[in-house]
């Protein structure tokens, strides 16, 4: 992933550890969640959206619908560890994420540890139903992710 919009440092805790004394594969999907939480609060400053608890934006709460993850490489405690998103895509109702995870002094000159990719579904938790997806959001992400709203089209890639 180059350029990424969205970088954060990641803590590995001597509880993330298996008994080979590496990150347990559950745990990188917390991490994942923790760059996407820092994508989201990039996202709600750009457009001024109002934050709730646990990082939601009030009419733009989601779902995972599905959620794919390929280990490259170990991480233990003592890595850095760098977490890194972009969307790639945006519908009507749903959007996808893309995740990288690198060990080293620096995401850019990390080694790979881990890519993702998800797809969300905008959801409302009152009436359990999929909605569509707020007007801001879109524009927002063009603007973060400097690329114009026809590249993150499905299938335009």
């Amino acid at each position: 992933m180059e350029n990424p919009p969205v970088v954060a440092r990641l803590g590995v805790r001597y509880g993330d550890l298996d008994p080979y004394g590496h990150v347990n594969n559950a745990v990188y999907l917390e991490f994942f969640e923790e760059v996407r939480l820092a994508y989201w609060r990039a996202l709600a400053d750009l457009a001024g959206a109002e934050e709730t608890e646990a990082g939601d934006i009030r009419g733009a709460r989601y779902v995972i619908a599905e959620t794919t993850i390929r280990f490259k490489s170990l991480v233990f405690l003592s890595y850095p560890l760098y977490g890194a998103a972009r969307i790639s895509t945006v519908g009507n109702r749903s959007y996808a994420m893309d995740f990288e995870l690198r060990t080293g002094e620096s995401f850019e000159t990390g080694t790979l540890a881990a890519e993702s990719s998800a797809a969300h579904v905008f959801f409302d938790p009152d009436t359990g139903e999929v909605q569509p997806r707020p007007d801001w959001f879109l524009p927002a992400v063009a603007a973060l992710e400097g690329r114009p709203e026809a590249a993150f089209r499905p299938g335009e890639r």
